[in-house]
């Protein structure tokens, strides 16, 4: 399982997941290696990142069968940066950087920026490459113009995304469900329906810790397909001069390996398990397929088993093997369990910045006075639904730990809804330490 390290300072008492050296094997893992110390970029980011890419690049023929469903190498990785300095933006420019050799094609003429409300997805899959695309591009290798079902998203904004999802006519949600299912997508246009049969999408997507914190929830428009993606959490390990920059000839001896990887195995269908890779799937599955967590991380959690056999793919496509061996297989589950131990930290309900905690603390900012639920929405600039914050404060007076109530703040019009602390005797005051918090899931 993923280890943990003390966290950087300001990070709270939760402790950063550690990535496990078994997921750092094969092409992907000895790029990241060689990379790691020459960029600020998260090495578990840039693992996540890179193998999304190729997952793309290697396209969607080579697939394992499960449920009836074909498995591909089509992963969404979802980049969390612990703190706004993490630096998330630099595992995806390294990654374009190694893709520009690995496949130019796929970088100048497949790659979309921004989900937007999902007609962009499909625009792109069925859009004719522009112009200077083809000149730019590998003309020996890539396809014909509007043949080519690839399509690699990068969404540095996640959190916009579940902003633009939780609009009643936004079909992005079902845009991203059907993307990662390998169902067909359509959309209505002003003449015809927009349909896509066949289509190979990866997706890296970024946000920091607390845009996640306060805007996923059970109910909100992400809870539909959140569990689509493996969650990263990106860290600032190290400080470099300029953020650091990825050798040229680092790039070049890696990229062409991979690229001639993926040239050999484009054109393979079924996948198999090398029997101890079979083996071990099966020592494994029961645990992946069950779960055991409830609540949002439960939701996120959901896909673990068809997560593993995707990382598992790609694993073995950068290798440029048709088949899935052990190796590939712990490989894939060792990058899970970073990516589980990442949704923990992220999500986890004790976490210092849990939305209630964070509740708490400004209630206890106010005073006796308290806030209204207006003041509340401020509190957190209008970023979080006035449901997930009514969810909250209710947490919060089950724990003992505040009361809502009518309160008359000027001599006319209605009483407003104050919510305040609640003191333990006359001489407390509610500065953090004298609060004299009840034993509870809150404290950090």
């Amino acid at each position: 399982m993923a280890e943990a390290h003390p966290p950087d300072p300001g990070a709270g008492s939760r402790r950063v997941p550690v990535l496990d050296d078994a997921a750092l094997t094969g092409p992907v893992g000895l790029f990241v290696h060689e990379a790691a110390p020459f960029t600020e970029a998260d090495p578990a980011a840039l693992l996540a990142s890179v193998l999304v890419a190729l997952g793309v690049a290697a396209g969607g023929a080579p697939h394992v069968d499960a449920g009836n469903a074909r498995q591909t190498g089509g992963v969404f990785a979802l980049v969390v940066a612990e703190t706004p300095t993490a630096n998330r933006g630099l595992s995806w420019a390294v990654t374009r950087a190694l893709l520009d050799v690995v496949d130019p094609w796929l970088a100048r003429a497949r790659v979309l920026t921004g989900l937007g409300n999902g007609k962009a997805v499909l625009d792109a899959l069925v859009s004719p490459p522009p112009p200077w695309a083809v000149r730019l591009g590998d003309t020996a290798r890539h396809p014909a113009p509007g043949s080519d079902e690839r399509l690699l998203v990068f969404e540095p904004a996640f959190t916009r995304a579940l902003a633009v999802a939780a609009r009643p006519t936004s079909p992005l949600a079902w845009v991203i469900r059907n993307a990662w299912d390998g169902h067909p997508l359509d959309l209505p246009a002003r003449r015809h329906r927009l349909v896509v049969e066949r289509h190979h999408v990866g997706i890296v997507a970024h946000a920091t810790a607390d845009q996640l914190r306060s805007q996923l929830s059970m109910t909100g428009p992400g809870a539909s397909f959140v569990s689509r993606f493996l969650v990263v959490l990106a860290a600032r390990r190290q400080h470099l001069v300029d953020e650091g920059n990825v050798p040229s000839d680092v790039l070049l001896r890696h990229g062409r390996a991979m690229a001639s990887a993926l040239e050999a195995v484009r054109r393979v269908g079924l996948m198999t398990r090398t029997p101890a890779a079979a083996e071990r799937w099966a020592e494994v599955y029961e645990e992946l397929a069950l779960g055991g967590e409830e609540g949002l991380l439960g939701l996120v959690l959901a896909r673990a088993s068809r997560q593993v056999t995707r990382l598992s793919v790609a694993y073995a496509l950068a290798e440029g093997s048709a088949v899935i061996s052990r190796s590939n297989l712990e490989a894939a589950l060792a990058l899970w369990r970073y990516g589980e131990a990442s949704s923990r930290f992220v999500l986890a309900a004790d976490g210092p910045s849990d939305l209630a905690t964070r509740l708490l603390e400004a209630l206890a900012a106010a005073g006796e006075r308290g806030l209204t639920r207006s003041e509340q929405a401020d509190y957190f600039g209008r970023n979080v639904a006035a449901r997930d914050l009514a969810s909250a404060r209710a947490e919060l007076e089950r724990a003992g730990l505040v009361v809502t109530a009518p309160v008359r703040r000027a001599e006319r019009g209605r009483p407003a809804t104050v919510t305040r602390v609640v003191l333990r005797s006359p001489a407390e005051r509610p500065d953090g330490t004298a609060m004299g918090e009840p034993e509870s899931s809150f404290r950090s």
